[in-house]
């Protein structure tokens, strides 16, 4: 067989077979079908061009020439095919960029099978040779055309591809602009212009260019991982080797055992030789094939059971610095990097730090230990691009600025490959591995298997960083729990007390275990009556006084106030109360009540000494001079009306010191306010008549409900009502009005007395309670202190407003409605 015959040969098994490869390296994907067609198409135009400058026959010689000239049509539209469908994911045989260049391939390979193109065959100085028809320009006008289509639809597909797959792609335009340009000069640019095939034979190697360039890509750049059906080809044929030679090694040494010569060993022999060397040879080859991965660090690994174990062991882990060594350790024992160091940003924090690492040598730089900006280049790329980054990666659509300075800190970092971890569009971190110690390229299984990882190690990151935040913020709950001078109890949704702190079980007298045991209703009822209505109705209760019974008849006074826990969505989930002792609080209420009293007191008895002077001094007086005008008959008159009257005046003032007392009836029934209230309004009638004074009155349809004695509520109002009508000048104006209030969780019962005169001073306000504090000239100072000596009897108050400047003034008297009992007697109890 001829040098040129085994060449071609050669030239076309190496095609088929890497053909074939693709194609059943994955068998649905269109581009490894289109690439096996482009092959076929490329083979058999090799084969055609070696047969037609082997014909013997001119007829021959014709019918090859236009048999090739057929493929060689062919060519370029089996790579527009297969470049266009690199641009699109969604390809279609109807997009004009297919259709067009198939039509006019189609009409080119029909006019190759006539005269149009190679009209005949002749015989040129012995050597047999085509002669061309009228469109054998056009037809190299259309194979340039085309081939310079498929080039632009290359170029088009790189410009919009980015990342891995572009730079693939470049290394096959490379490949195929060196062997187009090689096969179209040999095979049309020479016969065009010199009218000569003699040049034709090389055009085939030429596309060994784009067949070496095509594997480098495959190889190096994951086109399609050859290198393990390279690796796994080279085990079997060391271990087959291996095998071979102990079979044959045995049966020498067993004719040499025997005496015999090699042929005369017995059948039965050799064949229990042979099972013997059969059963050895999987372990064998076992063995041969971890050595050699070991030797070089390539193990194989087990895809889908490496993510299955990782997944179990990542979703069960919480400790973030446990999980991030078992992600190295993960990426170290597949990939086999010499450096693995994780960046995690915690939340709140701009910049990225190194949370582990692990490195072989000294092949960890010390730019690790510094922190990245969130601005820096590499966090930036990533964040934008939001896909693993390898170092060897270039031209991606992305600003190539960018992608320099970032592939500038990757390296500075010492690693080769960067994974994102992205949480709800943020990026939390990233994987940065260095080179691997094969020397090898990081393959699509590795990239796939580092992206699951990193993938489920972001989840489970933004996880643990939940889970510790959860944790400090617990840490830092119980110890400002631990800190609160209040109780603190919480309940869930279903009344079960979810939380209580130190103070809630000393003031409870409960220990913690036994209040987080109980629910809303097996709580001391004044803690868990108003747990269940805020519960009930979402709504807070601020300040609300209460007792805990404890032992004996003690009782502990507390001030309660309660909220509602809510969700996002505003449901609630729960309540909460915090409430304090306050001992201390009425002990120093009682003491200041004390003081007060004693200061009123001295008050009082300054005031009683004043009042009571007087009539005295003129009783002493007329008492001294008695001897001297005894028999003075006008003396002794004007002494018996003098002393009579100082001493009713001192009775009438001792009279109304005991309305000060102003003594709470052993039973109270229930008032209607309303009616004492008409009754002293039908007393003054007389006189507000005179005075032309108008009454406005709103006391409301339905009964107003009060525990107070009828007597001295008409004794109340008698002298708010006297006080605002000497207040006003005649022609002003009355007003009485009642407004029903809710007050810590019970109802009060709120009467307004106003008038229209000059108004108080606010320098004065706070004393016009106070006894014989008047700004009358005829007045006693009693009427408005005998009114708060009433309202404090009957657990109420009195307070004085004024409107606004010069236009009248209102006093307010509260008291607690007949449906408020209950925290009346906790009141009483508060008292006691």
């Amino acid at each position: 067989m001829e040098l040129r015959t085994v060449g071609i040969v050669l030239l076309c098994t190496t095609h088929l077979c890497l053909g074939a490869l693709v194609v059943l390296h994955n068998r649905r994907a269109l581009i490894n079908k289109l690439f096996g067609f482009s092959v076929v198409v490329i083979v058999g135009w090799i084969l055609t061009i070696f047969l037609a400058l082997s014909a013997e026959q001119p007829r021959q010689l014709l019918w090859l020439a236009r048999l090739g000239f057929a493929f060689a049509g062919a060519i370029p539209f089996s790579l527009i095919w297969m470049f266009y469908a690199f641009s699109t994911d969604r390809f279609r045989i109807k997009d004009p960029g297919v259709y067009i260049p198939a039509a006019l391939c189609g009409l080119v390979v029909l006019l190759s099978f006539s005269p149009w193109i190679v009209a005949s065959s002749t015989e040129i100085d012995g050597r047999y040779t085509v002669v061309y028809g009228p469109l054998h320009k056009l037809f190299g006008v259309y194979f340039m055309g085309a081939f310079a289509f498929a080039i632009s639809t290359l170029w088009r597909t790189i410009r919009t591809s980015s990342g891995l797959r572009r730079l693939q792609l470049r290394y096959l335009l490379l490949g195929i602009v060196l062997g187009g340009l090689g096969g179209t000069t040999t095979n049309l640019v020479v016969p065009l212009i010199w009218r000569t095939s003699a040049y034709s034979a090389l055009g085939p190697y030429f596309t060994l260019l784009m067949v070496s360039c095509s594997a480098h890509a495959i190889i190096r750049h994951r086109l399609m991982n050859i290198r393990l059906v390279v690796r796994r080809g080279s085990v079997y044929l060391i271990a087959a080797t291996i095998a071979g030679s102990v079979f044959a090694a045995f049966l020498a040494l067993l004719s040499l055992v025997m005496g015999k010569h090699r042929h005369e060993i017995p059948l039965g022999t050799e064949v229990l030789v042979a099972l013997a060397v059969a059963l050895a040879f999987q372990p064998l080859k076992g063995w041969i094939q971890s050595s050699l991965d070991r030797y070089l660090y390539r193990e194989s690994y087990n895809y889908q059971q490496i993510i299955r174990e990782a997944s179990r062991i990542i979703g069960s882990t919480l400790d973030l610095h446990a999980l991030l060594n078992y992600v190295c350790d993960v990426a170290r024992r597949t990939c086999r990097p010499d450096l693995i160091a994780v960046f995690v940003r915690d939340p709140g924090d701009p910049s990225f730090r190194l949370a582990t690492r692990q490195s072989f040598g000294d092949t960890a730089t010390a730019r690790l230990d510094k922190p990245l900006e969130a601005s820096n280049a590499l966090p930036v790329f990533l964040h934008n691009a939001r896909r693993p980054f390898l170092r060897d990666e270039f031209g991606r659509s992305l600003d190539l600025s960018q992608a320099r300075e970032a592939i500038r800190e990757l390296t500075s970092l010492g690693g080769d490959f960067a994974l994102p971890m992205f949480s709800e569009q943020h990026l939390l971190g990233f994987i940065l591995l260095g080179p691997k110690l094969a020397g090898d390229a990081y393959f699509n299984e590795d990239v796939e298997l580092l992206t699951t990882l990193a993938n489920q190690a972001a989840i489970a990151i933004k996880n643990a960083q939940l889970y510790r935040q959860v944790v400090v913020s617990s840490e830092y709950i119980e110890n400002i729990l631990r800190t609160m001078d209040s109780g603190v109890i919480t309940i869930d949704h279903r009344g079960k007390v979810a939380l209580c702190n130190s103070t809630a079980a000393r003031l409870t007298g409960l220990s913690r275990e036994h209040l987080t045991a109980l629910t809303v209703d097996t709580l001391p009822v004044p803690l868990g009556s108003q747990l269940r209505q805020t519960l009930a109705d979402g709504k807070p209760r601020s300040q609300v006084e209460t007792a805990l019974p404890g032992e004996g008849d003690r009782r502990t006074p507390l001030v309660c106030s309660t909220s509602a826990l809510r969700d996002d969505r505003g449901v609630v989930i729960g309540a909460l109360v915090v409430f304090s002792d306050l001992s201390k609080v009425k002990a120093l209420e009682n003491e200041k009540s004390t003081a007060e009293r004693l200061a009123s007191f001295g008050s009082l008895v300054s005031g009683i000494a004043h009042e009571i002077k007087n009539p005295l001094v003129a009783i002493k007086t007329f008492a001294e001079l008695l001897p001297e005008r005894f028999s003075d008959t006008d003396f002794r008159d004007d002494f018996s009306k003098v002393v009579g009257s100082e001493i009713d005046r001192i009775d009438g003032l001792v009279g109304r010191l005991r309305g000060l007392a102003a003594p709470r009836p052993e039973a109270e029934a229930a008032t209607d306010i309303r009616e004492p209230i008409s009754e002293t309004l039908s007393l003054l009638r007389g006189q507000l008549e005179q005075m032309q004074i108008r009454v406005q009155r709103n006391l409301g349809p339905s009964q107003v409900l009060v525990s107070i004695d009828p007597a001295q509520a008409k004794q109340l109002f008698l002298n708010l009502f006297l006080n605002a009508i000497e207040a006003m000048n005649p022609g002003g104006q009355l007003g009485v009005s009642i407004v029903r209030l809710q007050r810590q969780g019970a109802p009060w019962i709120q009467v307004a007395v106003s008038d229209t005169g000059p108004g108080i001073p606010d320098v004065i306000r706070a004393k016009i309670f106070n006894p014989f504090f008047t700004t009358k000239a005829a007045g006693s100072g009693l009427g408005l202190a005998i009114c708060r000596s009433i309202t404090d009897a009957h657990r109420g108050a009195i307070r004085a407003e004024s409107t606004l400047a010069g236009s009248g003034t209102t006093i307010l008297v509260e008291f607690p409605g007949v449906g408020s009992r209950l925290i009346v007697e906790e009141q009483n109890a508060l008292i006691r």
